[in-house]
């Protein structure tokens, strides 16, 4: 395989990673917003308090991962050039 190639894959798999701990960020703070702000969410779930406990820790993992990868890739990237 060609280091072209090699790199095209490489960032294409960067890329889709990142995109899916950005969906994992959306997805825990919609579901933070939804119980802190919205009525409709408390009542499917008793306990709320585990329930935006269990979210912010999906946040800050998302996050923390996003951090990662961007400070271990995306700078070297830039340093590189």
């Amino acid at each position: 395989m060609s280091e072209e190639v090699s790199n095209l894959l490489g960032n294409q798999l960067l890329r889709a990673t990142v995109s899916r701990f950005e969906a994992d960020r959306q997805e825990a703070m919609a579901i933070i917003d939804l119980y802190l702000n919205s009525a409709v969410g408390i009542g499917d779930h008793p306990n709320i308090v585990h329930e935006i406990h269990k979210a912010t820790k999906m946040l800050a993992e998302a996050e923390d991962a996003l951090d990662a990868l961007r400070r271990h890739f995306f700078d070297q990237t830039r340093e590189e050039e």
